[in-house]
């Protein structure tokens, strides 16, 4: 025994539900035509124009698939392709990123070795004035 669960096929994407009805139709139209068949199988036209009918709706049905065939194919490649530059994109961002943390590293370095050239001069200004004081001092 099959067990469907209904709460399931809500959920199932519109092409999804429209290809299961498409092909319910179609197989409940050719069990039409089959029973006319066998109820009436001297009637000719009857079983005749139901089976044209059941044919041209199998050609449309065929069309119809293929349609929503070609949809589905574009849809996935549309998403492969949009998940493939968000991903892309995602990698430049971070790289971006590491950069600005790199350049930032470097302007902090820059400003630390101007702070300490600061304080190196000060420091050889100091060493020249104390020089100056012991040079008059021995004379």
């Amino acid at each position: 025994m099959i067990n469907v669960d209904f709460k399931t096929i809500k959920e199932f994407h519109w092409l999804t539900k429209s290809v299961i009805a498409l092909t319910g139709l179609f197989a409940g139209l050719f069990l039409i035509a089959l029973v006319v068949t066998l109820v009436w199988p001297n009637d000719y036209q009857a079983s005749n124009g139901l089976g044209m009918i059941f044919l041209s709706l199998g050609w449309i049905l065929t069309q119809v698939f293929l349609v929503i065939l070609v949809i589905v194919l574009v849809s996935m490649t549309v998403t492969w392709i949009r998940t493939w530059i968000e991903k892309y994109l995602d990698q430049v961002l971070a790289k971006l990123d590491t950069l600005a943390t790199q350049n930032a590293e470097r302007d902090g370095s820059g400003t630390a070795l101007a702070v300490m050239n600061g304080k190196m001069e000060r420091i050889e200004k100091k060493l020249d004035n104390i020089e100056r004081i012991l040079e008059k001092v021995a004379d």
